[in-house]
């Protein structure tokens, strides 16, 4: 009895552990980040876009998964584009990149096999595409993309230096036409275009969702001529603000020593001025002052010149009008003024005309 129950509970064990191997043979699953086509015998028969869990023949039918997400290519130096021409002859390099998506697997497997093979045609087209694009336009039109007013070195210059020399012209920019958006909106048109073909495959299964540049760039000869070009210039422009420092200095220089000599000029003048005011002003006082103190300057002098012509051995031979004796006659007289007797006693004559007055009358 045991035996039969062992043996019954032994054989449906046996039986799921083989169906758990085989199972992957003939099931199969497709997450939400991935779409699957079946193939039999390398044909495409079924395509899985759902998540969920599939069948399949085994031996017969092959699974083939494909990521559904987006894919990134470029971006790296690996993928630089080197040496093509603009318009206007200017060589330069780009590093191109590209945003795709498997959105139809069936055709993708029947055209390009594999994700390998779809990078590699995604990297084919948008570089092809790229370089014929590129070659019709000028390098102004890749760098730019509107027409909006650029902050150069020059502009700012004149802008903190007033006295800049005006005949430096400003960088002319050309007028944008069609600018880098329309440019690489072009670029995608044109992979986008590629990528469907022209047979009746109905195109590779791939979408391009975006395509751009991420380096512009001289090549090495032109970036090393173009540093040189840049470093000459910028050894011009220093001269030149060391020229206008120099002359606005100068004119600072000059327009101070100006002022300088302005300033001294009109002191001088004041100076002078009121020198001659207070010239004239002592003027007046000493003539005011010999006016004023005329007849005791006389007397003075009157006075000194009797103690050095008179002395006790001196005979004057003197006229009643002469000036020299009027002094005398008007000593001789002055007792009889009661005033000038008070001022006399107060003020007594000096001792120097006293042999003088002692001889009495001069005349004799």
């Amino acid at each position: 009895m045991l035996k039969n129950l062992h043996i019954k509970l032994t054989i449906p064990l046996v039986l799921i552990i083989l169906l758990l191997i085989i199972s992957p043979s003939f099931l199969y699953t497709v997450d939400q980040r991935e779409m699957a086509v079946v193939l039999q015998f390398g044909n495409p028969v079924a395509e899985r876009i759902e998540p969920g869990l599939y069948f399949k023949w085994p031996l017969v039918q092959e699974v083939r998964k494909l990521p559904n997400t987006k894919q990134f290519w470029g971006d790296s130096p690996a993928h630089r584009l080197p040496d093509l021409p603009t318009k206007d002859d200017k060589k330069i390099e780009v590093i191109p990149w590209a945003i795709w998506k498997v959105d139809k697997p069936t055709q993708f497997v029947q055209r390009l096999v594999n994700m390998d093979e779809g990078e590699r045609k995604i990297a084919e087209f948008v570089r092809s595409s790229i370089r014929d694009v590129v070659t019709q336009y000028p390098l102004t039109e890749l760098v730019r993309s509107t027409d909006r007013e650029l902050k150069t070195y020059h502009s700012t210059l004149r802008a903190g230096v007033s006295a800049l020399d005006e005949t430096q012209p400003e960088p002319k920019i050309s007028k944008i036409e069609f600018g880098r958006t329309k440019i690489l909106e072009q670029v995608k048109a044109e992979v986008q275009k590629r990528l469907a073909g022209d047979d009746k495959l109905g195109g590779r299964g791939i979408v391009l969702i975006d395509v751009g540049i991420s380096d512009i760039d001289f090549v090495e000869s032109v970036r090393v001529k173009t540093f040189d070009r840049w470093i000459a210039e910028r050894q011009s422009i220093a001269a030149l603000n060391v020229n206008v420092g120099e002359q606005l200095k100068s004119e600072i220089v000059a327009k101070a020593e100006q002022e300088v000599e302005s300033i001294v000029g009109e002191g001088q003048q004041k100076s002078n001025e009121i020198r001659g005011k207070i010239d004239a002003e002592v003027i007046t006082k000493y003539a005011e002052a010999i006016e004023t103190t005329g007849e005791f300057y006389t007397f003075v002098r009157t006075l000194e010149a009797y103690t050095t012509s008179i002395d006790s051995n001196t005979k004057l031979i003197l006229t009643t009008d002469s000036d020299f004796f009027s002094l005398l006659k008007r000593l001789d007289s002055a007792p009889q003024n009661t005033e000038r007797a008070a001022n006399l006693q107060d003020n007594p004559i000096p001792t120097t005309l006293s042999p003088i007055l002692d001889r009495g009358n001069p005349t004799e």
